[in-house]
């Protein structure tokens, strides 16, 4: 089981703590809102200084995360052995769960829900919540569009299947979602794509 790390990067100013449901699992992702903002299309965004950190045990892992092709992905691993600890060894990195930890840094991916005039914008977790779809009444309007889009590209980001995680999420058959999907990249709310199978950036 991960836990949260004892000591935190001093760069980052925002921590989350994010659980995986699937296995009780949880790391800490933060980032510095004051670095670069990283534009992932859709009206997504992250900030360039984004990690995850995990310890307990013999080490502290850190992972900075930022965008390969259109997908999160490991820019920096730093490992430091904890006062006591086993020795950082080659086998033991290899047993540092690098893309896992990846994962967590999807809950420091925001979603623009509208940019003002200033320059400011208001914002929301990217991972539409279950809330934020209790009163939708399911089918081809923007309500629905706007939240299979974004469904979508944070399963991309994460090297999901967007069309089946859109599927789970929603618990609607695939030929449904297809279909939302379609319309969803027709009215803009979805970047067309930029080969088969491939998210629009």
């Amino acid at each position: 089981m991960l836990t949260g790390p004892d000591r935190r990067c001093d760069a980052a100013q925002v921590w989350i703590t994010v659980e995986d449901p699937d296995d009780d699992s949880k790391a800490l992702a933060g980032y510095d809102s004051n670095s670069e903002i990283v534009e992932l299309g859709d009206d997504l965004f992250m900030y360039a200084d984004t990690r995850v950190g995990t310890g307990g045990g013999d080490y502290v892992v850190e992972v900075r995360v930022g965008v390969v092709d259109g997908r999160l992905a490991a820019d920096e691993v730093k490992v430091t052995r904890l006062e006591g600890g086993a020795p950082v060894t080659s086998e033991r990195l290899r047993s540092i769960p690098v893309a896992g930890l990846v994962r967590y840094a999807a809950a420091t991916v925001h979603h623009v829900v509208q940019r003002h005039d200033n320059g400011a914008m208001t914002v929301a977790p990217a991972w539409p919540q279950e809330d934020e779809w209790a009163d939708v009444t399911w089918g081809l309007n923007d309500e629905t569009l706007r939240i299979v889009a974004r469904i979508y590209r944070v399963a991309y980001l994460l090297g999901d299947a967007p069309t089946k995680k859109v599927q789970i999420m929603l618990d609607q058959p695939r030929s449904t979602v297809g279909r939302w999907i379609a319309a969803a990249r027709q009215r803009g709310f979805l970047s067309e794509s930029r080969g088969a199978g491939k998210a629009g950036g």
